[in-house]
């Protein structure tokens, strides 16, 4: 995990309170003790907001069509509130679709072998980082299953969502939101999936005729297969479609700001190995 690290991380009560990943088909959110991405499609607009009260962190970024995207100063603390087994984010309603636990740190497996490298990965990549910088607001959520991130600099905005799954072979990443602003390349997308909810509740199935180590694959329906490149106790090396991706094994709280628990995926899941 790659973030820009602060000093010192305390738990928001009202976010303990929706600890979680919600969604609904024009809405989702990562919430942890300390964080809270929200993402919105509104009228004709996406919009993301970055709530950090720890390390007073509140950040908003609106896309509109045209290539336009603005940064509003006016930004309010996210309203939440619970309705049932829901929650209303600023008048979006969401439900949940996956758990968070966080934790504090702990040893991390090593990966040993090939029947390690799903777990490994999984595992090495969970928690969150935030920070700020001149001209930079960065944060990174990685649970068990979806992968957020919110990063703003002078060159580039990217702000994402997506669905992840892990086995031997490497990872399967799909994509469900993405706002991308690059005055390096001229990319301009603002993007939810139409199907956004179960895009975040259904479990990515993966075919491992997909994984090619020499180069990532790109399915018909939006999946993106990094294959395994090799692996080592604390690192492993995967094709990330133009670059190599490290992840390393954390070995020390400094690695990121918030630890989150390990949940193995269900016994079925093995079949998949």
């Amino acid at each position: 995990m790659v973030g820009l690290l602060v000093a010192g991380v305390s738990a928001d009560a009202r976010f303990s309170d929706y600890r979680g990943v919600w969604a609904s088909d024009s809405a989702e959110a990562v919430i942890t003790d300390s964080v809270c991405i929200f993402y919105a499609h509104i009228d004709s607009t996406m919009q993301a907001t970055l709530e950090v009260p720890s390390s007073e962190i509140l950040h908003k970024t609106v896309f509109a069509p045209g290539g336009l995207v603005s940064f509003p100063e006016d930004v309010r603390p996210l309203d939440i509130v619970r309705s049932k087994n829901r929650i209303v984010i600023d008048g979006q309603t969401l439900v949940k679709v996956e758990d968070i636990e966080t934790t504090t740190p702990y040893e991390m497996k090593e990966c040993r072998s090939k029947y390690d490298v799903g777990d490994c990965l999984q595992q090495w990549r969970l928690g969150a980082a935030f920070g700020t910088d001149t001209g930079v607001v960065y944060c990174e959520v990685n649970t068990n299953r979806h992968m957020a991130v919110y990063m703003v600099n002078p060159t580039m905005t990217y702000i994402r969502s997506a669905a992840t799954r892990n086995n031997n072979n490497g990872t399967l990443f799909f994509q469900n939101i993405r706002m991308m602003k690059n005055s390096n390349t001229g990319e301009y997308t603002m993007a939810i999936e139409p199907d956004n909810l179960a895009a975040t509740r259904d479990d990515l199935e993966i075919d491992n005729s997909q994984f090619q180590p020499d180069k990532c694959t790109f399915t018909p329906g939006g999946g993106i297969y990094w294959s395994l490149i090799s692996f080592g106790p604390d690192k492993i090396l995967i094709n990330g479609c133009g670059e190599t991706y490290h992840v390393d094994r954390p070995v020390s709280p400094d690695n990121c700001c918030e630890w989150i628990k390990f949940e193995p995926y269900g016994r079925e899941d093995y079949f998949l190995r």
